[in-house]
């Protein structure tokens, strides 16, 4: 392994040469993950109707596999003897077969067991990735996880109308099957060009106490006895009910279909905007933190996204209005997620970040997407609106839980 394998960690204010490059490469390693999900979410009303099942349905394998996946990410620690490289390109490389296996799906259980082995193959990008930027850039935290957030977005935005194109056209099987291309291509990718984290260089301290076996408390009892880190942690189960990725996303499509009975085409567009909300919001909210405080920025945006998520499920005459709330919408509620991980990983500290991060994902995610079942059933039997009033409500209530000034005060690393 030689030098240029391996990437220091950047405590100044100015980016050095190779940064935007890592950055980039966990930003389109998170755009590759996403494509996957992304996909899914467009075949759902299809695959709805040929399998004739509930929204119910959907939303508990939906909530099974999001929590297995979701606490799952609390293996990142436990994964510490493996690099991102490795983690990240076997988490891309893997979604790419399962995808396959899902366009030759005979039957809604099937179909449903290849979302699940999914859940199982998702887990590494977010705590490894966000770890990894938070390590290497302790100073830019807020513009690199938004980076890292927005790639996700980005992948979300570029699958919606190449995806109904095909649907439209060849079927959600085919969709499927050309998804899974640019998957396979993402781990190539990584694994040849994501250097190795200061975490991982054989020899240095931090490689060598990460290997070591705890004498002293585990990192889970530290993070756990943190009470702004866990207040932070508390907040985001909340709002993953209105998450931008996650329930959002998941619903938004079927809602334009179903609820707002768009064609095909016009629900693809509308998603679209709606994501590219995504891509610019987070990047906005993120240079914003670093410069004037995460948790101003944060309330706002979720108050903003509340506000709108009660407009976009109001009767629009006009597809070019409800464009534009989905637009607003998209940029506030996607701003949530790198907004909450730059406050938590705030409140940690440097060390042992991946281990910290795999306890927020496996809670504020895996915990969280409990939510997907109820709102399922919440639309069954009471509607889309209620749904999405719900979702408002839990960003409204998780702007109150890290108001306090505790919330983002310099805490002690853990």
């Amino acid at each position: 392994m030689n030098r240029g394998d391996i990437i220091e960690v950047n405590s100044t204010d100015n980016w050095r040469t190779g940064d935007r490059k890592i950055v980039g490469l966990l930003t389109f390693s998170h755009a590759v993950q996403h494509f996957y999900a992304a996909g899914l979410a467009l075949t759902y009303p299809f695959v709805i109707s040929q399998f004739h099942v509930s929204y119910t349905s959907l939303g508990l394998v939906l909530a099974v596999s999001g929590v297995v996946g979701g606490l799952l990410q609390g293996a990142a620690g436990l994964a510490r003897r493996y690099s991102a490289r490795f983690l990240l390109s076997g988490q891309n490389l893997s979604l790419a077969v399962v995808t396959l296996l899902g366009a030759i799906s005979p039957a809604f259980a099937f179909y449903g067991a290849m979302r699940f082995i999914g859940s199982l193959a998702l887990w590494p990008q977010h705590p490894v990735g966000s770890a990894y930027l938070s390590e290497v850039f302790p100073n830019k935290r807020g513009t690199v996880l938004s980076w890292h957030t927005t790639g996700g977005t980005i992948g979300t935005l570029l699958i919606p109308i190449a995806t109904t194109a095909i649907i439209a056209n060849y079927g959600w099987r085919t969709a499927l099957v050309a998804l899974s291309i640019p998957m396979a291509i993402g781990g190539f990718v990584v694994i040849g060009k994501l250097p190795l984290e200061p975490s991982h260089t054989q020899g240095s301290a931090a490689h060598e106490q990460s290997l070591r076996q705890p004498g002293g408390p585990s990192i889970g009892s530290l993070v756990m006895k943190n009470k702004a880190a866990m207040v932070v942690i508390a907040a985001s189960t909340v709002s993953a009910a209105g998450r931008g990725l996650g329930v959002l996303s998941a619903f938004v499509p079927l809602y334009l279909k179903d609820g707002a009975h768009l064609s095909t085409v016009t629900v693809g567009l509308v998603y679209t905007v709606l994501v590219a909300g995504g891509v610019v919001g987070p990047l906005m909210a993120g240079w914003l933190s670093d410069k004037i405080g995460r948790k101003g920025v944060l309330v706002t945006a979720y108050i903003g996204g509340a506000v709108f998520m009660v407009l976009f499920v109001q009767t629009y005459s006009s597809v070019w209005l409800l464009s534009a709330v989905s637009l607003i919408m998209g940029m506030l509620a996607y701003s949530e997620s790198p907004l909450i991980q730059s406050l938590f990983s705030d409140s940690i500290g440097p060390n042992q970040a991946r281990a910290a991060f795999g306890i927020f994902f496996a809670i504020a995610y895996g915990v969280g997407a409990l939510w997907l079942a109820l709102v399922g059933v919440i639309i069954d039997h009471y509607g889309f609106q209620p749904a999405f009033y719900l979702m408002a409500a839990s960003f409204i209530v998780s702007a109150l839980m890290i108001s306090p000034k505790f919330v983002g005060a310099k805490a002690k690393s853990v």
